[in-house]
């Protein structure tokens, strides 16, 4: 039932990023190619899913419904999964249905861009990557990880916690051969496309206004500290220019980097020391690189908050819930930032402050989960047992409550 109100708005004729990816399926229908006939700024496979609808609707209309009807099958899935796991974990237990519960609000919430945005189809490729890592079934996490990352590339930071979970176990060759599957593809794919042409486009982003360093710049530039700030509409989003906007974007860039290796690297270090069992486990320790490469980087668009959700459902089965609940409260907000808004010539104080207020909120919670991985890696047993090894199920030494 909570996929039906999301269906209609799937179904409806807004428009959005549905006139690029259907203008370029068709382009690549009629014998042009990416990245060499026209520019194609997705990684590869995000084309192969918009194909089929391109194909069978022929006009923008019919395109965006039967898209809409393939994101509406993602959705359904992803809760299927959700309450699979809730019900697993939990049983009849009201705690079952929480990730359900509470994704449901918020892909409603997120409506203007969770069935818009091709974002769903990746996020739904990472989750269930996560649940087949925590059934052991390697070789389908590995395949599910790799599509996800050649779909949007951003599941890319999830591999070295994938691999460290699996080489733990004894079954990283496992992994490895469904990761090898995945991207298997390419090879033919190469020989007549270059889809690592879609590198260059995002190289060469500027400082898109929602990120944090931009927001902050912002805020600077309404309070009159820093007058040389422009919001511009640039190629692919609305960016700030000047003078301080580039040393905020550079500064952004190394701060990016530095921190989504850190907290991948503190990720392994929490592996290394103990062994994820269950689902909820390895969500929160997915969320923490997630969250990172999400908050730090210089473009932070607001469908990148559908990439968190899933696994922030998964987290809330057991442990703190509030990292969870500040994920979905900033993906909630992240619509209160256009709403009456002038976010086409610069938003005014009110929204500023929100979008300061989400982007505070997710960092946070990254900041809460990669402490969290760090303390649980540094203390092999739980203080809690009075030093004694923590029992099966229970390495995370967390409540649940």
């Amino acid at each position: 039932m909570s996929v039906l109100p999301l269906a209609f708005y799937a179904f409806s004729p807004r428009v959005g990023d549905l006139d690029l990816y259907f203008r370029t399926a068709r382009s690549f229908l009629e014998g042009a190619t990416p990245n060499q006939d026209f520019r194609f700024e997705y990684p590869p496979y995000a084309l192969l899913w918009f194909v089929p609808a391109a194909w069978l609707g022929g006009t923008l209309p019919a395109f965006i419904t039967l898209f809409g009807l393939q994101l509406t099958l993602f959705d359904a899935f992803i809760k299927w999964l959700l309450l699979s796991e809730g019900v697993k974990r939990w049983g009849r237990s009201p705690r079952a249905w929480a990730p359900l519960a509470v994704y449901s609000v918020a892909s409603w919430l997120q409506s203007i861009h969770y069935l818009k945005r091709y974002d769903l189809i990746p996020a739904a490729f990472t989750l269930a990557a996560l649940v087949a890592l925590s059934r052991r079934r390697d070789v389908l996490a590995g395949l599910a990880l790799a599509v996800g990352v050649v779909t949007k590339l951003y599941p890319v930071v999830l591999v070295p916690l994938a691999l460290a979970v699996c080489w733990r176990r004894g079954s990283a060759r496992r992994l490895v051969l469904g990761l090898g599957l995945g991207v298997l593809p390419l090879v033919p794919l190469s020989a007549f496309w270059p889809w690592w042409g879609f590198a260059s486009f995002h190289v060469g982003r500027g400082l898109q206004v929602e990120s944090l360093g931009a927001s902050l710049l912002w805020a600077a530039h309404l309070m009159g500290w820093v007058p040389d700030v422009a919001w511009v509409h640039a190629t692919a989003a609305y960016e700030l220019h000047g003078a301080a906007a580039e040393w905020v974007k550079d500064a952004t860039r190394w701060i990016w980097v530095v921190g989504s290796l850190g907290s991948a690297a503190v990720g392994l270090w929490a592996v290394r020391h103990r062994a994820p069992e269950r689902v909820e486990d390895l969500a929160r320790l997915a969320l923490g690189p997630l969250i990172a490469f999400i908050i730090l980087n210089p473009v932070l668009s607001p469908q990148y908050l559908v990439w968190l959700t899933g696994a922030a459902g998964l987290a809330l089965l057991s442990g703190s819930r509030w990292p969870s609940v500040a994920v979905f409260v900033a993906a909630a907000m992240s619509r209160g930032i256009f709403a009456g808004s002038t976010y086409d010539t610069g938003i005014g104080p009110v929204h500023a402050a929100l979008l300061l207020l989400r982007n505070g909120l997710l960092l946070a919670a990254g900041f809460a989960l990669v402490r969290e991985a760090w303390r649980s890696g540094g203390h092999p047993a739980d203080s809690r047992a009075g030093g004694r090894a923590a029992p099966s199920g229970q390495a995370w030494g967390t409540r649940d409550c």
